[in-house]
């Protein structure tokens, strides 16, 4: 089989019920689906029939990996799963979960670009794959462990150096928002992917390899990627741990510095460092683990202890409890930005109580401890918190409305949405891009599009507003797209700048946190850009372009690569619309989310609410932009042709989706 640069040339094929084993070359869908995303979004559209459930059979489980992966680009040790997601609410359609760690790298040194698992086995089972020799091993005996034991009893039998995905027992019960692990804190969080594994009986994946991958310029891109490499950590320095921040802690326990990319490793100083055998204070257990993202909420803090969604649990309970909800296959984020929240407010309106007779306390860590198991086994009123706060509202038929001031949209709880979802830092105007992004995705979009809102945030701290305004211009087409007094005007162009940004991110594969490299400290106007003597100056915008020459060899701008993204883009909605009927109208639904006053005042001098007049008005714009209908959100016949997807518009025409 002929091999393409950045790439193995394979893709596996699975299917558990009939056993069969197969593989179909990856050079059927690139270069011009990109990689990962794009290449499922393909395989979603030709495959996936309107009528399929997320625990049906016929509900593809996809593992792609991208040309980056398993390179030296920094940042480019992702993967990306897809399949039609249990967590989305209140219709499951099809969606992704990124996963960073070292599986997506494995799975290409051991000959495969990805993996299309159908069926289900009769029995549970894990899929063995060996330097591309592929067998369907019986998983009884590890059915029930959690993900940490499950690992462990695989590298035990196939050797220490493999890396695993696993699900926990939520993904054997089918909690709908439950991952899929590797390693202590590697997740395909978002999705509830992992119940699509449980209900496929397939409790893992074991993968060893040793191949290469092929590039096409080794030297020049290893030249442009230590370049990237001195300048991101002249930026970004590894953050230490402060003495005053339980010193006493540190010789009893080991703390190993880990930080996976630039960008974490200059967060708080718990997210970039490994705990390793702190014991456990509810549940009998030595815990080492790794405390990154939302894992730093955990042991709260003294003083939100006394309020009604605050906690205190300590260093030891908070690692404890992160440790225990990955042994289990828990959806952090859902727990500590949607489920806990609903319940906390629940009980202080007096809707509920006690869970299954014991009190809400979240200063308790035992109660914590007896939550997540009653969710994992779907036992007493665990059995209806699995199905997510959304569902949970709807079964028991309480606290609907706060669930509509927790989740955005689409059974996903608000993230990063510059709303006051994250760390209590609104950011009127910027969060309007945030809302039509998150009117026009099929899930929470800040796994992959984090680099607008977060920038802002984050950057404002550091950087001049002039200096944010000038990049703001040079990179969306306007001062207007970054400056804090530009309202409901030239938002629609960022968020599609982002939008497209995201595709790029989720096919090539990129972390969400180190891409796009569009700042920098180290320059005299702050804009990201790499000068090799040799090459030239690279500016940012163009640094996955100028990356994915030299990985693959095909000569391509920044605007065509950007073009593919938008025809990937394209391609996701109309899927949406042939399979799930989606329109303006779906998309439109966020608008009492963002509807309620910001929680604090941000850079606009006053708490804001979106004015609804003017976030439709931008709406009619942004499908203009689109080329899509501004009536009902369709891509329209023209717009697709023009992307070279003239079979879509075909299809769409014929069920009479398209104008």
């Amino acid at each position: 089989m002929r091999k393409v640069c950045g790439w193995v040339g394979q893709i596996l094929r699975v299917n558990l019920y009939s056993a069969k084993i197969s593989t179909i070359p990856t050079e059927d869908y690139v270069p011009g689906y990109l990689g990962g995303r794009g290449i499922a979004a393909k395989i979603a559209w030709d495959e996936l029939s309107p009528q399929v459930g997320c625990f049906d059979a016929e509900n593809p489980l996809m593992i792609m990996t991208g040309p980056f992966t398993g390179t030296v680009v920094p940042g480019s040790g992702r993967c990306e799963f897809f399949g039609v997601s249990p967590q989305v609410y209140p219709k499951p359609w099809f969606t992704r979960s990124g996963m960073g760690g070292w599986f997506g790298s494995e799975l290409k040194y051991a000959g495969f670009d990805g993996i299309i698992i159908n069926g289900t086995a009769e029995k549970p089972v894990y899929l063995w794959i060996d330097d591309g020799k592929t067998q369907i091993l019986s998983a009884e005996e590890l059915w029930g462990r959690d993900t940490y034991a499950t690992q462990h009893a695989l590298m035990k039998r196939h050797g220490a150096d493999v890396k695993v995905v696993s699900i926990g027992p939520a993904g054997e019960n089918l909690v709908r928002w439950s991952v899929i692990l590797s390693e202590t804190t590697n997740a395909a969080g978002q999705g509830g992917l992992g119940a699509v594994m449980g209900s496929k009986k397939l409790k893992a994946i074991v993968v060893k390899g040793s191949g290469p991958i092929r590039i096409a310029q080794p030297k020049e891109l290893l030249d442009f990627c230590q370049a990237i490499n001195r300048d991101c950590v002249a930026q970004f320095p590894v953050a230490k741990p402060p003495a005053e921040a339980k010193p006493q802690l540190m010789p009893a326990y080991g703390l190993k510095e880990v930080a996976c990319s630039h960008a974490c490793s200059f967060c708080p100083w718990r997210w970039g460092w490994m705990w390793q055998g702190v014991p456990g204070k509810a549940y009998p257990a030595i815990n080492t683990s790794l405390i990154k993202c939302l894992g730093n909420a955990f042991p709260g803090s003294k003083e939100s202890a006394g309020t009604p969604k605050g906690w205190y649990l300590g260093e030891e309970a908070g690692l404890e409890v992160s440790a225990l909800t990955n042994k289990f296959g828990l959806n952090q984020w859902d727990l500590v930005l949607g489920l806990l929240p609903w319940l906390t407010e629940c009980k202080s309106r007096h809707l509920i109580d006690k869970i299954d007779g014991l009190e809400i306390d979240l200063n308790n860590p035992e109660f914590w401890v007896s939550l997540l198991k009653k969710i994992s086994y779907r036992e007493g009123i665990g059995n209806i918190l699995a199905e997510g706060a959304p569902r949970a509202a709807d079964i028991m038929g309480i606290g609907q409305d706060i669930v509509r001031e927790l989740y955005p949209a689409y059974g996903f709880a608000g993230h990063w949405d510059g709303h006051g979802d994250k760390f209590n830092q609104p950011f009127f105007p910027f969060w309007i891009v945030s809302a039509i992004q998150w009117a026009t995705d099929t899930r929470d979009p800040f796994s992959s599009a984090h680099g607008y809102m977060q920038n802002i945030i984050l950057l404002s701290k550091a950087l001049s507003w002039k200096e944010i305004i000038s990049i703001g211009e040079f990179v969306y087409g306007s001062p207007k797209a970054s400056d804090p007094h530009s309202g409901y005007e030239f938002k629609a162009e960022p968020a599609i700048w982002h939008q497209h940004e995201s595709i790029l991110k989720d096919s090539l594969a990129l972390c969400d946190q180190s891409w796009p490299k569009l700042y920098s400290f180290n320059s005299d106007d702050r804009y990201a850009r790499v000068t090799i003597p040799q090459y030239g100056t690279i500016e940012g915008k163009a640094f996955e372009a100028y990356l994915y020459h030299k990985v693959t060899g095909t000569e391509i701008n920044e605007n065509e690569l950007r073009k593919r993204a938008e025809a990937i883009f394209n391609l996701e909605r109309a899927l949406q619309v042939r399979n799930y009927g989606r329109s303006r109208k779906d998309d439109l639904a966020i608008i009492p989310y963002f509807e309620t006053p910001e929680n604090i005042i941000g850079p606009s001098g006053k708490r804001e609410s979106l004015d609804r007049e003017k976030f439709i008005t931008l709406m009619d714009k942004y499908y203009q932009m689109r080329g899509w209908n501004p009536k009902n959100g369709w891509p329209t016949e023209a717009k697709l042709k023009e992307l070279g997807l003239a079979d879509v518009a075909r299809e769409l025409g014929n069920l009479t989706k398209i104008d």
